[in-house]
């Protein structure tokens, strides 16, 4: 295909995505350790993660198969996916409510939870793995994760500390059109500093107290310049559809996927390889999950920037989004806010919160003077019910502390298993019942 009929096709699938619904979707990934060493349960491992999924296959999950091996579940409301390392995500479809989203995770917990305790393992929200070093996790069974691992080992010195050594928690939100789009689009680039310094939950690498800030910007630009970090291009003047398809044909994919199997394309880049290739919805909507920036598109706005968190955190941070972007004279307010920041301020304060983390600067505000703004105007612009969602979020602000720090606080008088207790997820459906 030539580049003008490629960049066409993902226009229109783009424009094909628009939606006036105002639907929500998550991803948690979570880390599956054992409850008396902590260190981290692989899939190849003897009862690992490989039975976890064969016992919620006997639960009523339908089993996802590559190559004969069961590598994911699904549900009628959610996807069970595992990440290079093991590491578990549930992918929560579209819903309209944070209610909604609230109770399917707290089902897969129910569900789950049993599971592991027989094993004698512990589901943790962390942004990092707790206690295992890398070399010391199995890559899970995905052929594809064999082809990335080999080429981003080339490109980033942390690469596979993100591909078996990172768990976040990821927000779909939809745009009703192309304006609406670029708006949405270019306020989570311009965020992105705020809310990965604000939801930092990574207190350790490689089984060590780590003393800077915001390890998942760390580890996301060491993985490789070309893919990850922030899109420039959003913040050009004629930034839209367009500009993000010139983007994604600009990138090399790494692999491809079609019919069915993944095929190596190392350093051809996407324009090249279709231009000599049918570009079909499988192929295209692949390419697109090939880039990793904090931000991206489908269709739908995937915002990428949050560590892993306790399921209160997790529901404050999708409340969050909900209140600036689905109502539009809040979504009209913070964009004009956040249209006095240059690229290369959001650059420079993406550097900056290594160091500084919460108290670093975006232009002339501190990132927690960002965030304490954005609960300002998103509790004006939720219900009352949804309002409640936000409190995490304001004992962050309000003590200045990111959950992460709170940690590295506390790791000064009493054990690491002790200050985890809160991202255990086994005890909080213990307290429950």
């Amino acid at each position: 295909m030539r580049s003008k009929e490629l960049k066409e096709k993902l226009i229109s699938y783009f424009r094909a995505g628009e939606c006036q619904i105002e639907s929500l979707g998550m991803e948690i990934e979570h880390f599956v350790v054992e409850k008396d060493t902590l260190k981290s349960v692989g899939y190849r491992k003897v009862e690992g993660v490989k039975e976890v999924l064969k016992a919620l296959e006997q639960k009523g999950w339908e089993g996802q198969k590559e190559g004969g091996k069961l590598i994911g579940l699904k549900s009628s409301t959610a996807d069970i996916t595992l990440e290079p390392g093991g590491q578990l995500e549930i992918g929560i479809s579209p819903q309209e409510r944070i209610e909604d989203l609230k109770k399917i995770y707290l089902d897969f917990l129910e569900d789950i939870i049993p599971i592991l305790e027989k094993k004698g393992y512990w589901l943790i929200n962390l942004g990092y793995q707790l206690h295992s070093k890398i070399e010391e996790i199995d890559w899970n069974a995905k052929e594809r994760y064999k082809i990335m691992s080999n080429y981003l080992a080339k490109t980033g010195k942390y690469a596979h500390n993100m591909m078996k050594g990172t768990a976040a928690l990821q927000v779909a939100l939809d745009y009703r059109d192309e304006e609406d789009f670029i708006k949405k689009f270019r306020i989570a680039n311009t965020l992105s500093p705020v809310i990965s310094s604000l939801l930092d939950n990574s207190p350790f690498f490689e089984g060590e107290i780590y003393e800077e800030q915001a390890l998942r910007t760390v580890i996301w630009d060491n993985t490789d310049n070309e893919r990850c970090g922030i899109i420039k291009e959003a913040f050009v003047d004629d930034f839209g559809y367009e500009k993000y398809a010139e983007y994604i044909l600009s990138r090399r994919p790494i692999l491809i996927k079609s019919k069915g199997e993944y095929i190596a394309t190392s350093d051809q880049k996407n324009h090249e390889i279709f231009d000599k290739r049918e570009l079909g919805t499988e192929e295209l909507e692949h390419i697109l999950t090939m880039v990793f920036p904090d931000v991206r598109a489908k269709q739908f706005i995937e915002i990428r920037m949050a560590d892993s968190l306790p399921p209160e955190y997790s529901f404050a941070v999708v409340a969050l989004w909900k209140g600036i972007f689905y109502n539009q004279e809040i979504l009209d307010k913070v964009y004009n806010f956040i249209r006095k920041f240059s690229l290369a301020d959001v650059l420079s304060a993406r550097k900056e919160i290594i160091n500084e983390g919460i108290e670093a600067y975006l232009g002339e505000y501190k990132m927690v003077e960002i965030g304490q703004k954005l609960l300002d105007w998103v509790m004006l612009s939720l219900n009352e019910d949804e309002v409640r969602y936000l409190s995490p979020l304001l004992d962050i602000i309000n003590n200045r502390e990111t959950l992460a720090n709170k940690i590295k606080k506390e790791l000064e008088s009493r054990s690491k298993r002790e200050v985890i207790e809160n991202h255990i997820l086994n005890l909080l459906i213990e307290e429950a019942n």
